[in-house]
This record gives structure tokens, sequence and C-alpha cells, in this order.
């Protein structure tokens, strides 16, 4: 009886050493905190250079880690499929929460489908120099956030220009003469972004607008000069003819490895020759011209989906918005500031990139209309052929009618 009482007794007291166990271990697990669920809001960007890429994921990486409630996801879409895949995602309506699109595409993608406007949200929009909200203004409201500027300027291989007894060439004239005379076996004197998209079109305006052309009369005597001058280039061996497959980040590729005398670019090769051709003494100038010295203004519009997470995307924009954050990035990726109080802090110590400061009041906005994108697309279509060698007076009669048609559809006449 003993026994089995002092067994009892046993078996009580190790039941509620497993209830005070169980409970202890209960009481534990309450206490672990539950990860907050967080907002994932998209963004696509179209940028091919390593660097800017790079920089953008530092930016949304150090936002996430700001707070707890967003998580900004980047996705690259390459440039020659950006236009289409976002045209395509806004007419499915799946859409990024933000899209990173070229200043002179943006009228077109509001076109669309209008992205959130933006005027009272961001009432610092006031202190943005007018070049920068010109592509982003519809009906006086601002519907898209100008992330950062550029111009293209002349790039020159001052070791190649000297060894051909050549000075930095101001008039066109001259910039013909010396891109003949810097053409070696192993390289061209002169290079140019040449594939159909509107970085091409970019960095050939300030040639046709120096030469008193315009996009809407391509087949005049100012527009037969400019791409005359491209074909005659190419003729004389001293255009590479595979421009028509370069971009802009190809381009710097091909003047970082020795094999071009000059190109138009802008400043966000300046770091990249710098930190992989370190070897290469390059000097930047105004693009060439007959009159006053024009050149073209360039940069990104970031555009909020009203279908998505506009307030969380928003939250993203006002971080980005911030001047002295501004200020920091935009030198990384060597952007200009689309404020005047931080551009005029940037690049203190930098004599080429206060070049292309200097260089951004002379820079002419192109037309900010929804038919843009058709007649870039034309425009870079005779630019490949004038480079290829095809006889330009047919080209231009026949891209010129198109773009005539194209202008009367969309109201551009």
């Amino acid at each position: 009886m003993n026994g089995s009482k002092h067994g009892k007794r046993a078996g009580i007291a190790l039941l509620i050493m497993l209830l005070l166990f169980a409970g202890g271990c209960g009481k534990k697990m309450d206490k672990i905190p539950e990860e907050p669920v967080r907002t994932v809001v998209t963004l696509w960007h179209y940028w091919d250079i390593p660097a800017c890429q790079k920089a953008m994921s530092r930016l949304a990486l150090e936002f996430n880690n700001s707070q707890d409630r967003i998580i900004v996801e980047i996705k690259y879409v390459p440039d020659e499929d950006f236009k289409k895949q976002l045209a395509l995602s806004m007419a499915e309506e799946t859409m990024p929460d933000i899209a990173l699109v070229d200043s002179s595409d943006f009228q077109f993608f509001h076109h669309m489908k209008k992205f959130v406007d933006l005027t009272d949200e961001f009432p610092e929009l006031s202190s943005y120099m007018p070049k920068a909200l010109a592509p982003c203004e519809s009906g006086g409201r601002v519907y898209g956030l100008p992330f950062g500027m550029n111009c293209p300027a002349l790039i020159y291989n001052k070791q190649m220009l000297a060894e051909a007894g050549c000075g930095v060439p101001g008039t066109w004239e001259e910039f013909y003469d010396t891109a003949v005379r810097t053409t070696g076996e192993s390289h061209y004197g002169f290079a140019m972004a040449g594939i159909r998209s509107e970085e091409s079109l970019y960095a050939f305006l300030p040639i046709l607008w120096s030469m008193g052309g315009d996009v809407k009369n391509i087949n005049s005597p100012a527009g037969r000069a400019s791409f005359g001058m491209l074909s005659s280039l190419a003729g004389q061996g001293a255009l590479n003819s595979q421009s028509v497959s370069m971009t802009l980040a190809d381009l710097m590729y091909q003047f970082s490895k020795g094999r071009v005398a000059m190109m138009f670019n802008t400043g966000m090769t300046v770091g990249y020759i710098r930190k992989n051709a370190p070897e290469i003494d390059f000097g930047i100038a105004p693009i060439p011209s007959d009159g006053e010295a024009v050149t073209t203004v360039g940069g990104e519009i970031i555009g909020v989906s009203a279908d998505g997470h506009p307030d969380e995307a928003m939250e993203f924009l006002h971080f980005l918005a911030e001047p002295e954050r501004m200020q920091s990035y935009l030198d990384d990726f060597g952007f200009l500031a689309p404020r005047e109080d931080v551009l005029e802090r940037q690049f203190p110590e930098d004599a080429q990139m206060q070049e292309f400061v200097r260089l951004f009041s002379a820079a002419r906005c192109r037309d900010f209309t929804p038919w843009w994108p058709e007649v870039s697309a034309e425009i870079t279509s005779a630019m490949e052929w004038a480079i290829l060698g095809e006889e330009m007076e047919s080209v231009l009669q026949e891209t010129d009618g198109k773009i005539t048609m194209i202008l009367e559809r969309g109201g551009g006449r």
C-alpha cells in the first residue's frame, strides 16, 4: 500500500513538472516577435551601365533598411524591350508600382494610362528647374518626379588628337577634318550611338539643331546636311559603321578600349573611363556648332502607377527627393540634379563634371508629346541608313512623309 501511494505521488509530481515545463515553453514562444508583413513595391528601369544598376540597388537597399513596412524590388528591363513591356503592362493592368522612363517617353506613356498626380504630394517641386519639370507636366499638374538630368558633350582622346596634329574641334568643318585625321588602323576618328532607340536621337539632335534643322522637317537643307555628314564620315571610314548597333554604354566601352578618338556621350561615362581606362587622358568640350553651341536635355522621370501601391511608392519617392541624399546619389550616377540649389553644389572639385554642368545651361528640350517616340523611331531608322551608306535623298523623302503622317494623326501639325 505504501509503495503504491509513493508511486502515485511520484507520478503526480512528474505530471506537474511536465505541465510547468510546457507552460514555460509556451511563454517563451509567445515572446518571439512576429516579422511584420511588408508591402512589396516594384520598380522597373532600363539602365544597362553596371555602375548605375548598382547605385539604384544601393538606394533601394538603403530605403528598405530604413523602415520595416515596405520593400522596394528593382527589375532591369533591357532598353530595346522596355517600351513594349511597359506599354503591355499598362494595357493588361499589370504595371510596376514605379516606372523610371526616359524623359522623352513620359508623355507617351502618360497618354496611354495616367500616372499619379504628384503636384500636391510634393510641394518641393517648386524648387525644381523648368527644364526638369517640362517632360512630366500636363494641364498645369505634375505627374512624375524628375530623377536626374544629363546632356551629351564631345568627349575626346587627347593623345589621339595631339598625334594627328588636331586641336579640339569647334565647328563642323573642324570636326569632320579631325575625325578623318584621327582615324587609324586600330581606331576610328568618331563613333556614336546609332541603334534604333531614343538615345541615338538624343545624341544626334545637337547636330540637327546646330545646323538649323528640326525633327518636323527632316528633308530640308539643314536635315540633308546633318545626315549627309554622317554618310560622308562613314564613307571616309572615319565613322564606325558598327555604330548602328551601339548604345551609349557600348560606345563608352569602345572609347575606354582606345578604339575611338571622339564620341558624343554623357557625364555617366566619366567615372567609367576613369575606373576602367585610367591611362586614357580625355577631355570634355561642347558639341561642335557653326553658331551657338547646343546640346540636348536628357534624363529620367519616375512615374507612379495608381493601380498598385501608390502611397508606399510615393514614400520611396520622398526618400529620393531629400536634397542631401539627392546630391550624394546623383554624384554616384554622374547625373545632374533637377534642383538648381542641389546642382550648384555638385562636383565642386571635378573640372570635367563641372563642364557638363556648364554645358547644361545651353541644353534644349525635346518635344515632350505623345507622338515623339514614333517620330524618334523614324529618324533613328534614317540615321542607320546614313551610317550604312544608303543613298539619302529617297530615304529622307520617305522619312519626311512618314513623320508628316504621324504629326497629322497625333496633332503635331
